[in-house]
């Protein structure tokens, strides 16, 4: 409720479950949003291990002859070697994060939904349809959270 008392729309937002739920909801934004980061920073990360593996690997092949495989290359360069490895993990990273944030968006917009769906009940008068309107405009506004549709 710390987050709430701010933002002075407590009249209206009816019942105490209704801020409950509400803060939550920010709550698992938030967590969507910092997926979405870490997301982002590991896979500019393998790529850029990517490019940079690519770019010392034409260069090791392009030195040696046709005589030697692709094995004799690649240990023989302990910097491609570096550069596979820093791949690997990029990869296995963004693999994680991608996971992370898909479980994550479901989670919020599973609430997101429930919140909708029950407005009905926790909003059931008519004058209370208003501070439902100024809840919704709010955190459309303030947090760019759509409550009125699924």
């Amino acid at each position: 409720m710390k987050q709430f008392k701010e933002w002075n729309v407590k009249p209206y937002y009816g019942p105490e479950i209704v801020g409950i739920m509400l803060e939550e909801l920010v709550a698992r934004k938030n967590k969507v949003e910092k997926m979405e980061k870490a997301k982002m920073r590991w896979s500019l990360f393998a790529m850029g291990c990517a490019a940079i593996f690519f770019l010392f690997g034409y260069k090791a092949f392009g030195n040696v002859g046709m005589s030697n495989n692709i094995l004799n290359v690649l240990l023989g360069s302990p910097l491609i070697l570096v550069l596979l490895l820093l791949l690997s993990i990029g990869f296995i990273q963004l693999n994680f994060f991608v996971k992370k944030t898909t479980k994550a968006e479901k989670e919020f917009d599973e609430l997101r939904e429930e919140l909708i769906s029950r407005s009905t009940e926790l909003w059931e008068t008519d004058d209370t349809w208003e501070s439902r309107e100024a809840v919704y405009s709010f955190m459309k506004r303030e947090h760019d959270i759509n409550l009125y549709h699924k």
